[in-house]
This record gives structure tokens, sequence and C-alpha cells, in this order.
């Protein structure tokens, strides 16, 4: 009897572990003729990624000729090196494409036996490169090398001309300049002399701006939303901080860190933090709606509409437009050096051709462009924010506004899903090492999955929901002792944030790859799961439910540094790129160096975005302010006085 009954034990315990592997199977599919790791001996066969000749050396010497060029490894018949680069390239998530190198070669000194007098077409330096690489790859590993794209090189006699569009932007930026040191002199003159003075040129006034920068009284009428201000301000330095990392993905002379970096469960912190954008959204539609509900009604809805449409793109557009002009412009005198001319001149080409779609706030629609192609989340939170508006007002009571707005939200979570199954797309945006090179413009994830506004709806919407609540929460007595006893489920949500953006470590599982109808699940389902966290998260903060997080975040330092986050935002990725496109040398991906290099960026990033809020953004917005509260002022006078003549 005691036989039988373990006999049935273990026909049972078989039947569950059959069962969990047709699970597992039914999850993830297993790719073949991949290589997931290397040891040392093997990983040192393969040719170095990256390699930069001396750029000064070379430059200086007489008719000194410097390339850059991307290299396709090839092989005559078969190669087992070359097979076993491609297959362990073959794992694009984590692995860079070791079959493609990336070189910065002196001409005059490494290949000067090839150089012939009359080479001057980038094919000839194509062909020269080739035949010089050929024979010391063929003597070091039995290949051979094949440029496919133009290369790029340079002397030093070459230099940029001034152009048209540099003199036309040199003379906005001294209108803005003379604009604001009038208005500073003005004030120290007239004002400080007890004199009234004229309110447009204060506003251009540097201390006056400088005095509302540092002020630490926040002028919301709600005080339980100031924990905004300490959101807002930690989820930008968290995306700098991540965009920082850029130059530990490209031209390092140890890269093997970062593949090894993947297996690292806490890496994939920065790897998988981009989720952390939608904090944005959510505390946008927040705002909105708020705001919306606190401003008098118009006597027409669609002037209603377009005035918040106009301010809105005024508050935006002014910083951008400025930052737009010198990346197209005086940006490339900024730095110079063998990727400099590789990189930053498409920038510059693509900008001048696509920067009216940046005004437009439809970049996130084109893709294959590298201009400021950070500020796809501008372009969505316009778009989002023109949604949101038309919705708002066209559902005049709160009742109806929360039903439009809960249909929708349900509606928008098939979007990403839909995108996923159909383009056959990631689950999520992969950090991939190559990606990261080209700054994700060529990915299909990032392109019709990640940045498209449509694609961020749930969480704004979010948002506009959690904006109509705390509205009409402001209006009552909140007894706060009756939720008390949710507090700790409050203290759980930011460790439970951290636990889902783990979670998409399994994107980058060794060996297996999950099937796309769970893709499409996990797409649809991580961002607005993360929404749902700040949803909470804010109104938790607005109750005053607990008293750990809370007094964090409305610290009343956040109330000034706050007012800069935009401008951080916008000008942060040029000082990177500045950094990182103006080296000669190769990078030595470290930990402390990644955290040195985070430190530095957001130090400066926070440092330029001062004169770009004092002399661009504060006076703008003052300006816009007071044009459509004049406006305002008119048009109530005129219909109280109608209504004192009816009476």
């Amino acid at each position: 009897m005691h036989k039988l009954c373990c006999d049935a034990y273990i026909i049972k315990a078989n039947m569950n572990k059959n069962m969990i592997i047709i699970i597992l199977f039914f999850i993830f599919c297993r790719a073949s003729a991949v290589i997931y790791q290397l040891n040392k001996t093997e990983y040192v066969k393969m040719p170095p990624m990256f390699h930069l000749d001396r750029y000064e050396l070379c430059i200086d010497q007489t008719g000194g000729i410097y390339c850059i060029a991307e290299i396709d490894l090839v092989a005559d018949s078969d190669n087992d090196l070359l097979k076993m680069i491609r297959e362990y390239s073959e794992r694009k998530e984590t692995h860079f494409n070791h079959s493609r190198l990336h070189y910065g070669i002196c001409l005059t000194k490494m290949c000067k036996d090839y150089l012939k007098p009359n080479t001057t077409s980038s094919k000839d330096f194509n062909l020269v490169i080739e035949q010089c690489l050929n024979t010391s790859f063929w003597e070091q590993y039995k290949l051979k090398t094949r440029i496919k794209e133009d290369t790029m090189c340079h002397t030093k006699d070459q230099y940029y001309p001034i152009e048209p569009i540099d003199i036309v932007v040199a003379v906005i930026l001294l209108c803005i300049l003379i604009l604001n040191l009038s208005g500073s002199v003005y004030h120290i003159l007239i004002v400080k002399k007890n004199y009234s003075g004229n309110k447009w040129l204060l506003y251009f006034s540097i201390q006056r701006n400088w005095s509302k920068l540092i002020e630490t009284t926040d002028n919301r009428k709600n005080e339980r939303l100031k924990g905004l201000n300490g959101m807002k301000v930690i989820t930008t330095t968290l995306i700098v901080l991540l965009h920082s990392q850029i130059p530990f993905a490209f031209f390092v002379d140890n890269e093997q860190f970062l593949e090894r970096g993947y297996s690292n469960i806490f890496y994939h912190l920065l790897f998988d933090g981009t989720v952390i954008v939608q904090t944005f959204f959510v505390i946008s539609g927040c705002l909105a709606s708020y705001n919306l509900q606190l401003k008098s009604k118009e006597n027409t809805i669609w002037k209603r509409i377009c005035k918040r449409i106009l301010l809105r793109w005024l508050r935006l557009t002014p910083i951008y437009a400025i930052t737009l002009a010198i990346t197209a412009s005086w940006l490339r005198f900024a730095g110079s050096g063998p990727m400099w001319h590789k990189f930053i001149g498409p920038e510059i080409a693509d900008c001048r051709r696509d920067g009216w779609q940046n005004m437009l706030y439809i970049n996130n629609y084109f893709d294959n462009t590298r201009c400021m192609a950070h500020t796809w989340y501008v372009a969505a939170d316009m778009q989002l924010f023109v949604l949101g508006t038309f919705t708002l007002v066209l559902t005049r009571s709160n009742q109806r506004r929360q039903v439009v707005l809960w249909s929708m939200f349900v509606l928008s979570l098939f979007i990403v899903p839909l995108h996923t199954y159909f383009q056959n797309l990631y689950a999520h945006v992969i950090i991939a090492p190559e990606l990261v090179i080209e700054f994700f413009v060529k990915d299909s994830t990032f392109n019709h999955s990640y940045k498209r506004g449509h694609t961020n709806m749930p969480c704004y919407i979010l948002g506009l929901i959690a904006g109509l609540i705390v509205f009409k929460l402001q209006k009552k007595q909140i007894n706060i002792e009756k939720y008390k006893k949710y507090k700790y489920m409050f203290w759980a949500i930011c460790p439970m944030m951290v636990i889902l953006i783990l979670c998409c470590g399994f994107l980058y599982m060794d060996g297996v790859t999950p099937h796309l109808e769970v893709r499409a699940a996990f797409s649809g389902i991580y961002r607005p799961l993360f929404g749902f966290f700040i949803f909470f998260f804010i109104l938790g903060m607005v109750i005053k439910l607990e008293n750990v997080y809370r007094p964090i975040l409305e610290w009343r330092f956040w109330t000034s540094i706050v007012r800069l986050s935009y401008a951080v935002y916008i000008v942060h990725v040029m000082l990177i790129q500045i950094s990182v496109y103006s080296r000669t040398t190769l990078n030595h991906s470290t930990t402390y160096e990644a955290i040195k290099t985070s430190l530095g960026t957001i130090t400066l990033s926070y440092l330029f975005a001062i004169p770009f809020w004092l002399l661009i953004e504060s006076p703008i917005s003052q300006l816009a302010q007071h044009l459509t509260s004049t406006r305002e002022i008119k048009v109530e006078s005129k219909y109280q006085c109608a209504r004192t003549l009816v009476n």
C-alpha cells in the first residue's frame, strides 16, 4: 500500500513538472545558433570593436588625413572565428555587433603605403582602408574587411564656414541678450528708486527673474499638489542620469563590461528605467485637468480650447526653438574630433531639414531622423494635451468626463499590444548596445510603440482622471484617519515600481525569447501599470496619507529647482553629445566612471538651464500671461457693463 502511494506521488510530481515545462515552452521559445556567453580567452580572439588612432598627432602633421569608418568582417571561405563572431553578435539584445567595427584611422600614418596622391573621393578612401586593414587582419585573424558605407575623412585645413542661418541665429540671440540687459538696467535705474516701472521691460529684468527663480513659495491654489514639484525634479534628474550612460556604449575599449552588465539584475534599473517618463505623462495630465477646472469659463467653447492650446505652445516653444536653432547652426563649432564630424554633421542636417516638424510638435510621427530625438516626449505631451483639452471642454459635467475618460482609457489599453503583435515588436524598448550607438532612431519598437502620442494615452488619461479627483477632493473635508490603514500599501508603491522595472529582465534572458502573444500582453500591461502606481501615489500624497514620502517631495527647495526642469530636459542631450563626440580617445567603462559622469552631466545640465530660464523662458511666459490676462479682464469688464445696463 505504501509503495502504491509513493508511485502515485511520483507520477503526480512528474505530471506537475511536465505541465510547468509546457507552460514555459508556451511563454518562451528557444533561439538556436546563438552564442550567449564567451569566456575571456575566447572573447579576446575577436578583433576590438572600437579603435581610434591618435587624432591630434595625425591631423597636425603636414597633409594629415584622418578617417572614421564602419567596417564589416568577411572571409573568402569558412572561418571558425567569423562564425563565432556572428553567432555571438546574433544575441542583439545584450551584445554588440562584433562583425561590424568602428575605426578611426590615420591614413597618412597607418595606411601611407596604400595612399595615392590623387585620392580624394570617399570611394577611394574606402578602397585604401580595405587594402590597408586586409593585410593586418589577415595576419592576425585570417579575416578580411569590407566597407559598405562612405567613409568620412577630414584634414586640418577643413573648417565650417559661416552660413546665413548662423548669422540669423546669432542676431536672434543677440536681440534676446540686449532685451534682458535693457530690462536689467531699467530695473536698476528706475524701479530701485521707487518709480513705477514699465511691465514690458521688467519682464526681461534678470534681477527680477532671478528672484522668481530662487523663490521657494509655491503659487499653486492647492498646497496639496506641491509634492508634484519633487516628483518632476526627481524624474527629470533620473532621465538625465539614464541618458548620461550613453558614452559607456560608445567607442569604449572594454565593451564586454557593458555586455556582462545585462546579467546583473540591478543594472536593469538603468536598462529598463525608461518607463519613468510615464511619470511626466501622469503629472502633465493631472495638472492639465486640475488647472482647467480652476479657470473661469469664457464666452465660447472654441475660444477656451484655442487659448489653452496657444498658451501651451508658448510655454513649450521658446527654449525648444532656441535649442533647435543652436543645434542647426552653431553647435557644429562646439567641438571637433573624429566622431564629431561623423555624428554631429547628420544631426545638423536633419535639424535643418526636419526642424519644422519639431515646431509643430509632430516630430514623434517621423522616423529615421537624429534631430533632437529625445524631444519625442515634448511632441507626445503636446498632442495628448490637445486631446485632453478637447475632451474636458466638450464634456461639461464631471460625471460625463469620468465616463468618457475611463472609456478612453480602456480602449487605449489595446493600442500598444496591437502595434506589438502586428508589427512584431519587442514588449518594451530594449536598450541594446547597437541601438544606443544609433540613439534608437532606427529601432522599430522605439519608433512605432514607444514615442507616438497615441501609444502613451493610458498614462496621460490616468493623469486627467487624477486631476478631476484632486479638484473634487479639495472641495470636501477629508477624514484622513479613515484612510490611515492604507499607508502601508502606499509605502509599498515605490518598491513595487522598482520590482516592475526589474521584471523587464525576462526580455533579456539568455536562451529564450518570449512568444509574440506574451510580448503583446506585456506591452499592454507594463506602462499602464506603472502609470497606476503614479496615479495612486499622487492621490495618497494629496490626502496626506503618510509622512515619509510626502515631506520629502514637498520640500520647499524643489519649488525653485522645478522651474528649471523643462530647460534641463531640452538641453541635456546636447551637452552629452558635446562630451561624447568631442573625445579623441576610447572611453573606459567602469562603475566609478559612470557615477562620475552622471553627476557631472546632471550638474552641468542644471547650470546651463539657468540662463535659458532667466533670459528666455521666464520673460516670454510672463509676456504670454500678461497678454491673455489683459484680454480676459477686457472681456470680463465688457460683460459686467452689459449686465449692469440690463439690470
